[in-house]
Parts: structure tokens; sequence; C-alpha cells
């Protein structure tokens, strides 16, 4: 009985590391926001180079909308009580997140309406949680 159940969890532990192991292995490298958008919205090759060349247009001005939005978090880190700067910092808030819900809708204009439908659900989301860090990507 003994011998038995010492079997049955080596075997046990065989196959747990085996799965691990092959799932280590076979798990793809990491995608590219463009291929991954291709992938998961099953976009033909018009759309995709579409979509990238919204984004391509689009990246510059994300860019430009958070270093702005940097710049005044900084300022208002040694100023906190400044009304000027948190009216400028909720200002440039709402410029980013309008510039970006468009650029989202044109992105989704490329899409079948099921994929568009699809890809605003996933994304208008994170636009509000973004922190301007960097640019918002598409993955």
């Amino acid at each position: 009985m003994k011998r038995l159940l010492l079997s049955l969890v080596a075997a046990l532990a065989v196959g747990a590391l085996s799965y691990a192991i092959t799932r280590g292995i076979m798990r793809p490298a990491e995608e590219d926001p463009d291929t991954w958008l291709q992938r998961e919205f099953k976009l033909t090759e018009t759309q995709r180079a579409a979509v990238e060349k919204l984004q391509a247009d689009y990246e510059p001005i994300c860019a430009e909308h958070c270093a702005q939005i940097m710049q005044i978090q900084r300022q208002l880190a040694a100023a906190p009580d400044d009304p000027a700067l948190q009216t400028e910092l909720a200002r440039l808030k709402q410029v980013c997140f309008d510039a970006t819900s468009k650029h989202l809708r044109e992105v989704a204009a490329q899409m079948e309406p099921a994929q568009a439908r699809q890809f605003l659900a996933l994304m208008e989301p994170k636009i509000s949680g973004h922190d301007h860090a960097a640019p918002l990507g598409l993955k």
C-alpha cells in the first residue's frame, strides 16, 4: 500500500512538473501591440495597416499630452495647494481623455462592428486609469 501511494505521488509530481515545463516552453514570445491587435480582433492586413497609421500619427500627440500632464504633476508636488495648477491639471487630463477617446473611436472605425464594440469595451476603461507616465498603447 505504501509503495502504491508513493508511486501515485511520484506520478502526480512528474505530471505537474511536465505541465509546468511545457507551459513555459510553449508560451509564445511577447507580441508587439500591432500583432496582438490583429490576432485578437481578427484584423485584415488592410485594417491592420490603417490602425498602424492611426497609431503612428497619434502617438506623438499622446506623448505630448503625457509630458504636459507629468510637468504639471511635478509642479503640483512642489505646490499642492495651488488652485491654478490644479485647474490646469484637470484641463490637461480632459484634453487627453477627449483626444484619446476620439483616437480609439477612429481605430474602432477600421474594424467590423462586433470587433469595434469589443475593442472599445476593452480600451475605453483604460483611459480613466491611465497614469500618463507613457503614451497609452493599444494592448
